[in-house]
């Protein structure tokens, strides 16, 4: 008898303990949660105060905008053969940030390939003729091969003040 009303005792008492267990483990997870986003509104409010300050807001055009104050003047370094001076690796990170990943490269370089141009589009005279079928006075009847490519103009000589052409 003392047996049975131990296990209904437990029967009732750990489905409870092991929800408050679950429960407070729970409240600990949020907890750290709630911790860590106060931490982030504080360096987001810090940022905000930063960018109040209007010699913070002034650096930072200077930095990313290459703005200049009045009166100064701005000088872009260079190596000794004319080059741009490398990039900081901060540089280089954001660089290649822009850059895409490599599918968007592949995919923008096809689609530039498919693209016409004004130099692909054949010219309508050339490919159908003349439209009445007659050729210009003083010209051939027939018209060059389309593989022979047109000769190379000499450069010419400059005439001599006596010679007539």
């Amino acid at each position: 008898m003392l047996v049975s009303v131990i296990v209904i005792a437990l029967a009732a008492l750990v489905p409870t303990v092991n929800s408050y267990v679950a429960q407070r483990q729970q409240v600990s997870e949020l907890r750290a949660q709630v911790a860590a986003q106060q931490g982030d509104v504080e360096e987001l409010r810090d940022q905000v105060d930063q960018w109040e300050d209007p010699a913070y807001v002034a650096a930072r055009a200077r930095e990313r905008l290459l703005f200049a104050m009045p009166g100064e003047t701005q000088y872009r370094l260079t190596d000794t053969s004319g080059q741009d001076v490398p990039l900081t690796e901060e540089e280089e990170i954001a660089e290649a940030a822009q850059a895409g990943e490599w599918y968007s490269t592949l995919w923008d370089s096809v689609e530039g390939a498919s693209r016409l141009t004004a130099e692909d589009i054949p010219d309508e005279e050339a490919v159908t003729g003349d439209q009445d079928g007659e050729t210009p006075e003083g010209e051939g009847s027939e018209a060059p091969p389309a593989t022979e490519e047109p000769a190379p103009e000499e450069p010419a000589e400059p005439a001599a003040p006596g010679d007539a052409e």
